[in-house]
């Protein structure tokens, strides 16, 4: 005679680990926000820092966004605002090209060199990758503390 309770199972308690687990989920989601946030700060500060004065306001348009949700995880956005891109992009390379091609090399002036170095590096060109650059490790660090559940 075949046992009949072979693949028998209770639901009781499902709905309380299902609760559970949505609510880690959810702590999880509400600390990864916070730390991206706090991160993308920590990085536009030293930006700043980094940022050539020489024309415009280039730190002022230093900024980020809100995290954003999408299927594969978390982000955020940071960079300047868009009316000041094409002038930042060209700040950010330290050149330009003319309408006829050629490549003009931007070189920083007196109030950019003027500015103390941060974290290691000059301000001028590349202000938003070295600012990048500087906090890579520490960026790394929390996130795994968070993921980790630390």
């Amino acid at each position: 005679m075949a046992d009949h309770n072979l693949f028998s199972f209770s639901l009781e308690g499902i709905e309380a680990m299902v609760d559970r687990l949505e609510r880690m989920e959810d702590d999880l989601d509400r600390r990864l926000e916070t730390v991206l946030t706090r991160l993308a700060l920590k990085v536009i500060h030293d930006a700043k820092r980094l940022a050539p004065i020489d024309e415009g306001d280039l730190e002022a348009a230093l900024v980020i966004g809100e995290v954003k949700r999408a299927i594969t995880g978390m982000y955020i956005d940071m960079g300047t605002s868009p009316e000041v891109d094409g002038y930042a992009v060209v700040q950010h390379e330290g050149f330009r090209r003319t309408k006829s091609g050629t490549v003009v090399e931007m070189t920083p002036g007196e109030k950019t060199r003027s500015k103390p170095s941060h974290g290691g590096y000059m301000p001028g060109k590349k202000f938003l990758e070295n600012a990048l650059k500087m906090n890579e490790d520490i960026i790394l660090q929390e996130l795994k503390s968070v993921l980790e559940g630390e």
